[in-house]
């Protein structure tokens, strides 16, 4: 899936994550959601940061991931996209010590490298995101990928800290999961 990933080019990255994105958008205000976390691509990641330019009215407030070390990510206040810097893996993350509660957050938009229809996600093996989830209360999480790494007909493997999504978001659309494993 990685090599696959890899290997996209920039016409359609941008294109088809602007399609997710507005999805995402329509969802986000459909529901009269008001705190979001999103996530600052990387290695070919959907661009669910397009959001940002989206959400010009700022109907809700934007939270994204501050990885603090390798193992420990908290969601911080997007300010301002001019107030950012680079955080322990050298992803562009908010200046501000504006962090939030995770229980505060509506609706988590999450990246994987693979998801499968029951929910389940292969990550970067990490479990920052499984941790903040874990503790996240009733929040919604939203699994982003590209509709070839949603896997059908078959299930991810997964171990007791995998957090399983809600529903899984890809250019062809917003999809609940079929079964949490």
């Amino acid at each position: 899936m990685r090599n696959k990933r890899d290997k996209l080019d920039e016409f359609f990255i941008k294109s088809t994550s602007l399609k997710i994105a507005e999805f995402a958008f329509d969802y986000i205000t459909a529901n009269s959601f008001k705190n979001i976390a999103i996530y600052m691509s990387i290695k070919n990641e959907v661009r669910i940061q397009y959001i940002i330019n989206l959400n010009k009215e700022k109907k809700f407030d934007i939270f994204l991931p501050v990885c603090k070390r390798e193992d420990y990510i908290c969601f911080n206040k997007l300010e301002d996209m001019n107030s950012m810097q680079k955080d322990y893996f050298g992803i562009s993350c908010p200046k501000n010590d504006n962090t939030v509660d995770e229980r505060e957050i509506d609706v988590f938009f999450v990246p994987g490298l693979a998801f499968d229809t029951s929910g389940n996600r292969a990550g970067y093996g990490k479990g920052c995101f499984d941790r903040i989830l874990k503790n996240s209360g009733k929040s919604f999480f939203v699994g982003v990928c590209y509709d070839f790494q949603l896997i059908s007909g078959d299930i991810l493997e997964t171990d007791g800290n995998d957090i399983g999504m809600d529903f899984i978001l890809t250019e062809k659309g917003m999809r609940r999961v079929t079964n949490l494993q």
